[in-house]
């Protein structure tokens, strides 16, 4: 027997503490429910804490050794997770269902963590806030809300579909990018062969020649040259340009600076500005509409969005909601959301329908980041090519310079 500390309700709403012996959790909530009291926290005694703790920390070792867990497969288990709750399976039924089928061996196990915490008498978002790493901040606080409104099973729809869009959006923003990124690559990869092991050969030839080589020649094979003798001094360059970068953006003023940075790039940055809002409108929208207070919402969002520069903007919100202004009135002021946020989030306010109005908002944006992609991979397709085409030929005639005024010589 292990000795757990108990904090309890009773049906007057006084709280309680104590210790009691028990061989689990769950028989120490029987207990305490059967004597009419409320179990609000029940801890174990670091007696048996000791014993418990190198299983906990063998099954996160394990975790490490198994396969990644992708967001695909958080969607997969939300959604099969909202059916199942809203077909009035309980919690521990359901996770168990999921446990069976669930091929992803590391979430197959954060699922039996779960399941086993939820049986010994935790609430499900306590479980979840065990595992940050899989699951969100967002997602632990949705729960939390469902969970305190007796409506878990409208927020895991909610959730699931929150997760899905999310999903698809960006799907759609790699897909788009995937075929300009696989052109640069293979573009890439074919002027350094050129350079590593075409130009070599044609050097030969020109060593004979008496007179001086043209000058596009010379620089050609001079980068040809320094790309096979130094190639180590170019990955240098690039490995420490990435650590100074990294170490950069880690300080405050280096994260801001690089994020405003992102924003101001021509054509892009518009895109990364509208899905960057388009998240924000989502992830709150959400958030209210399964309950959540408006400034825990904010707080939420704040951690779910990436750019620093969106992130001190919310903050300011936060601070204004605190003070009595609305969400709306906020926005006005703000110097990252257009005018248009501002005007639909007011008219939300004013009908009651806050989280419909920011849903709204959302899809527009979204379509609008779709219809933005597609435009720009449409040009860049060519663009890209022209400048292949602009380097392999600058290549190619550098080449053949040299013929040409050898032959002009020979006349």
């Amino acid at each position: 027997m292990a000795e757990y500390s108990y904090k309890v309700k009773d049906k007057r709403g006084r709280i309680k503490t104590g210790i009691i012996k028990a061989d689990s959790k769950t028989s120490v909530v029987a207990k305490l429910q059967r004597d009419g009291y409320y179990p609000i926290s029940i801890i174990e005694k670091e007696s048996h804490k000791a014993k418990t703790g190198a299983a906990i920390l063998s099954r996160r070792i394990s975790l490490q050794t198994f396969e990644r867990i992708r967001n695909k497969d958080i969607v997969v288990f939300t959604r099969q997770l909202s059916n199942l709750i809203n077909s009035r399976m309980p919690i521990v039924k359901a996770l168990d269902v999921l446990i069976k089928q669930t091929e992803n061996k590391r979430l197959n196990t954060v699922i039996q963590a779960l399941k086993e915490e939820v049986q010994d008498g935790a609430a499900f978002s306590e479980a979840l806030a065990k595992h940050p790493k899989v699951f969100s901040n967002l997602y632990t606080g949705m729960v939390k809300a469902g969970e305190s409104g007796g409506v878990l099973d409208i927020v895991l729809t909610e959730l699931a579909e929150f997760s899905e869009e999310e999903e698809a959006l960006r799907n759609r923003v790699k897909s788009a990018l995937a075929y300009p990124a696989v052109m640069v690559l293979v573009g890439g990869v074919t002027v350094i062969f050129l350079l590593s092991f075409v130009i070599p050969r044609f050097v030969m030839m020109f060593s004979n020649i008496s007179q001086t080589l043209p000058l596009p020649t010379r620089m050609l094979i001079f980068g040809s040259h320094s790309l096979r003798v130094y190639w180590w001094i170019y990955l240098l360059i690039v490995f420490l340009a990435i650590l100074a970068f990294r170490q950069y953006t880690k300080r405050e003023e280096g994260r801001i600076a690089f994020d405003r940075a992102k924003l101001d790039i021509p054509v892009f940055g518009k895109v990364f500005r509208k899905i960057l809002i388009a998240r924000f409108n989502r992830t709150l929208g959400t958030l209210i509409k399964s309950g959540v207070p408006i400034l825990k919402a904010i707080k939420i969002t704040q951690g779910v969005i990436v750019n620093r520069l969106f992130s001190i903007e919310l903050n300011k919100i936060y601070d204004g909601l605190k003070e009595g202004k609305s969400l709306s009135q906020l926005l006005t002021q703000s110097k990252e959301f257009p005018p248009i946020i501002a005007e639909m989030v007011a008219v939300g306010e004013k009908t009651g329908n806050l989280g419909d109005s920011l849903f709204k908002i959302a899809t527009s944006y979204e379509e609008e980041v779709e219809n933005e992609l597609k435009v720009l991979t449409s040009l860049l397709e060519p663009v890209i090519i022209l400048i292949m085409g602009v380097i392999v030929g600058f290549i190619v005639l550098s080449m053949l310079l040299p013929v040409f005024e050898l032959t002009a010589v020979m006349r």
